[in-house]
Order: structure tokens, then sequence, then C-alpha cells
């Protein structure tokens, strides 16, 4: 079914939602925004989600009036409506109206786009390619991924599914939509900085700890390509193996031990 939109204050009928033509999200790519997943009913993880969303208003300096309670409220009343298992549920907050184009309001605009959602087979993998690069506020989920969307076309054309940012003095950093890890003697390895921590990346690392080695911090290039096994993890993804970097394999293109271990934990854990 298509479900409605949710536009400051009222949710309306998804072919009747509209974003305003003096919304700076749309004009200037003003705005935040986060993703989770309502299944069956409950959303996941959604505290977790709600923080971020509100560090990531107050980082960006959009002025707003939502609490936490406010919009936990808004997402549990979605959630009581749902007819399908898996909801996507993507939520943004914009600068608001700007009478001049640039100029911020004092009133931010909330949208709830949610959607039926389904997840990739976590067997099938995924296959990166690399670009020197360091996205800008990295800890913020801004709008703004014009990066990998206007070098998609030569990701797409390579035969990858995604990116992977790094630079030569910080190493590897995330993917477009997703954090990195690298398995390497069964210890597991994932970058500290110049990232978004995902809500994924923090349950994975919590429940990793309990059966493997975990270590944070810097990680090269060299060591992702010289991996037993690379996976990333999201709300999209929970936990998936990347095959190949650059068009080097990894882990002879199948998914590692590791790998399958931590989507079966995830699995587990959001149940």
């Amino acid at each position: 079914m298509d479900y409605p939109i949710y536009c400051n204050n009222t949710w309306f009928p998804a072919e009747k939602a509209f974003v305003p033509m003096k919304d700076l999200g749309f004009l200037r790519g003003y705005g935040i925004f986060d993703f989770f997943r309502i299944m069956d009913g409950r959303p996941i993880f959604l505290s977790d989600h709600l923080d971020r969303f509100l560090s990531s208003a107050s980082k960006m300096g959009i002025q707003h009036t939502y609490t936490k309670a406010v919009l936990s409220n808004l997402i549990n009343e979605l959630a009581a409506t749902a007819q399908d298992s898996c909801l996507g549920v993507k939520m943004i907050l914009t600068g608001g109206l700007s009478a001049d184009g640039f100029t911020p309001s004092t009133s931010a605009n909330l949208y709830i786009l949610p959607a039926v959602f389904s997840f990739a087979d976590p067997e099938r993998g995924m296959h990166l390619k690399s670009f020197d690069f360091q996205r800008e506020m990295a800890d913020i989920k801004s709008l703004n991924y014009a990066f990998a969307i206007r070098n998609w076309a030569d990701v797409k054309a390579q035969g990858s599914d995604d990116v992977l940012f790094y630079t030569e003095k910080h190493g590897v950093s995330e993917a477009s939509r997703s954090n990195l890890f690298f398995v390497k003697n069964r210890v597991i390895h994932t970058p500290a900085h110049f990232i978004l921590e995902g809500i994924t990346r923090k349950h994975v690392l919590a429940l990793a700890k309990g059966h493997y080695e975990v270590r944070v911090g810097t990680c090269l290039l060299e060591d992702f390509l010289s991996a037993d096994e690379v996976f990333t993890t999201g709300s999209t993804k929970r936990v998936l193996p990347i095959f190949s970097i650059d068009q080097q394999a990894i882990n002879h293109g199948i998914r590692g031990p590791v790998t399958q271990h931590l989507y079966d934990l995830l699995v587990s854990h959001e149940n």
C-alpha cells in the first residue's frame, strides 16, 4: 500500500504530499535525515536513531521545536498503522522556508516518508570501487550525497555496487551509505575517524565484542584489500559481505564465517 507522508504536522496521502519551492532542503540541500525500519509494527533501534537525528540537527544548526518524545510518538503512531511486515522510514528535517533562498528559517520543516522495504540477500554480497575522498561533516547525516551520486555512473560501469572512501593520510572511512569492517585472523577492525557512526555499526560492535577481538582505529586501503573478510553494516543492509574492492576479490567472493555469524547475531538481537 501507499503510506501517508508527514509534512509539518499533517499526514498527507502520498499523492498529495509536497515540498515547498522555498524549502532550503530543496534549494540548497540544507537538511539532515535518518532512516530506520519498522518490523512487524515495531520500530527497530528507534531511540538510537532519534538521538542521532537530533544530534545531526544540532550540529547542522537547524532550529526546530521537535523533542525526542514528540518524534517517538509520531513514529509509534505510524508503526501502529503498518500493514506490511517491514517498512523503511526516512525522516527529514530541513532549514525551513527561506525568503532569499539562503538564510535559514527559525522554523524547520519535518517530513516522514514510509515505504515498503525488503532486504538484500545476505549471501549476495557487494563490490566496491575506491575513491580518494573524505566527506565534509561526516558525523552529520546530512542530505549531501553529491560526490557519490555524480560518480555513480562510473561506479556501475566498473561493475561495482557502491563506493569506498579513503584518503592517503587517514585511510578508509566508509561507503556511501554504510560502515565498513574487515577481518584478519579473526580480529575485527573498523575505521574510527571521518565516519558517520551508524546505528547498525554500534550494535554490531557491541555484539562482536562478546565473541571476537575488536579494534577501532585507523584502517588503510591495503588492510581491506588483504583482509580475510570484508563486510558492511547499515539499516538497509544489516551485515553484508564485500566480495571485491577495485575488482580484487575478497575471500574468493564468498561470505566468510565471521560475517555470517555477525549477521545471525544481529537478526536475533533485533527480535
